[in-house]
Order: C-alpha cells, then sequence, then structure tokens
C-alpha cells in the first residue's frame, strides 16, 4: 500500500519549502508558454478558422509546450532529490538536438496512443451525432426523420461513458512522464510500458491524489492561485511517482528472492 495523500502532499510541501520562489518561477514559465501558444493559435484562426487554430495548437504543444514540460518536471525531480539547480534546466531538452528529438519522441508516443484511445472510444458519439445531423439529410435530399430528435441525449450518455474510459485510460500513462525523465537514456517506449504495468497498482491512488486537489483546481480557474498551485501539485506528482515506483521495485525484488532457490552449505 502506497503512502496517503496527505503524506505525499506534506513531503510535497518539505521538498517546495527551501526553492519555493524558483518553483513558482518555473511553473510561471510553462504557464505563460501555454498562454502564448493558445494567443498565436487564435492569431492563426483568424486567417485559417477553426481548423487553423486546432492544428497549430497542436504542433505548438508537441513542439514547444511538451519538450518545456518535461523540462519542468526534470527540475522538479531533482528538486526532489535535494537538488539545487538553476531555473535554466527546464530548458534541458532544448538543449541540444539530440534531447530535443529524444523527448518528441516520448510525447508523439503518448499523444498517438491517447488520441487512437479517444477515437476508438468517442467512435459510438460521432455515428450518434450523423445520424442527427440535419446537414446530412439535406444533402441526401431526404426530410430529418422524427426518431433524431431524442439521439441528443443518447449522445450526452455516450460522451459521458467515454470520457470517463479515457480518464482511466489516461490512468495508465500517469507514470512515464515521470519514469522518462528519471533516465536519459531510456527508450521512451519503455518508459509508457513501465507506466502501463506499475499503474495497475497505483493508478486508483493517483485518482485519489488528484481528487485530494479538486478544491486547489477550483480555486486556479482564477489564473494568480494556479501560480503557486502548479508547483505544489507536480511536486506532489513527483513524491507519489517515486514512491509508486520504489513500492513497485520492492515488490519485484521481494518474488524473485521468493522464486530463487538458496542452498545451505551443507549441500554445496
Amino acid at each position: 500500500m502506497l503512502a496517503p495523500s496527505p503524506v505525499v502532499k506534506v513531503t510535497a510541501k518539505d521538498a517546495l519549502r527551501k526553492n519555493f520562489l524558483i518553483s513558482v518561477a518555473v511553473s510561471c514559465v510553462l504557464i505563460f508558454a501555454f498562454f502564448i501558444a493558445v494567443f498565436i493559435s487564435s492569431i492563426v484562426s483568424i486567417f485559417a478558422g477553426d481548423i487553423g487554430y486546432i492544428i497549430s495548437l497542436a504542433l505548438l504543444l508537441l513542439f514547444v509546450i511538451s519538450p518545456l514540460a518535461l523540462g519542468v518536471l526534470y527540475y522538479f525531480r531533482r528538486l526532489l532529490w535535494n537538488q539545487d539547480d538553476s531555473a535554466l534546466i527546464i530548458f534541458k531538452y532544448f538543449a541540444n538536438t539530440a534531447e530535443y528529438k529524444h523527448a518528441l519522441q516520448f510525447s508523439f508516443l503518448i499523444g498517438i496512443r491517447l488520441a487512437l484511445s479517444a477515437a476508438i472510444l468517442y467512435l459510438p458519439c460521432i455515428i450518434v451525432w450523423l445520424l442527427s445531423n440535419e446537414q446530412i439529410y439535406s444533402f441526401l435530399g431526404v426530410s430529418l426523420p422524427i426518431w433524431t430528435s431524442n439521439l441528443w441525449a443518447l449522445n450526452s450518455f455516450l460522451a459521458f461513458v467515454a470520457s470517463l474510459a479515457l480518464v482511466f485510460v489516461m490512468l495508465k500513462f500517469y507514470l512515464a512522464p515521470f519514469i522518462f525523465v528519471s533516465n536519459d537514456s531510456l527508450d521512451p517506449a519503455e518508459a509508457v510500458n513501465m507506466s502501463t504495468i506499475i499503474s495497475k497498482r497505483t493508478g486508483a491512488d493517483f485518482f485519489g491524489l488528484v481528487l485530494s486537489f479538486a478544491g486547489w483546481i477550483l480555486l486556479s480557474l482564477f489564473v494568480a492561485p494556479l501560480i503557486f498551485t502548479l508547483p505544489y501539485f507536480i511536486a506532489s506528482y513527483g513524491v507519489h511517482c517515486r514512491f509508486a515506483i520504489t513500492a513497485y521495485n520492492r515488490d519485484v525484488d521481494r518474488f524473485n528472492a521468493s522464486v530463487t532457490p538458496s542452498f545451505s552449505t551443507d549441500e554445496i
């Protein structure tokens, strides 16, 4: 059993206490980088519409925000090990081409897996939406059937179920970023694979940790509190991941010890 959420949060507070201002500054860089990406995408949408907005935002998230976010997580991970790093370490994955490609490979792998899962889960919603879309029937030259008027309720229900299922899919990968930044030579696929294995035991604990931040998250609907909440949440996430990986390694060692034969000196 992992440490409960209060213990995780207290440990995170202790780690932040000595470097709180730097941690806030690091979080601010990530927050404002995201807002700048949204602003640039909004400008693109003026000329290219909603499709241009979605494409530009997706590209910025992949090529700029995701390596920066991994750098921020790298800073917080080292903070938990009492490393007194400069805030500039968050740009680690922009330092050279090899680091940048490595980070992009990880982000692309996670993004593709989540996108495919979302496409499969929301496929029933898309089908129901097409069946109730008036423009489709106009194109076919037929009138909109009366029975389609009740499909909105079914569509809402299917969307809720798909969203709930997607949350559980995301929980499978929640450890992957921490595992990735913990080992510079680790293959991204291995980080994802280890996350899917460990999260089977610890996913519920992490979900409980996220729920314990519900009040802080609601408070962070205002921009200013987010600046102070984000360092606290990332540090707590790092502490939880460290506990989860340690518990998993301990269980593996215990299992290996139980299946490995031992010999007494009388048998040799």
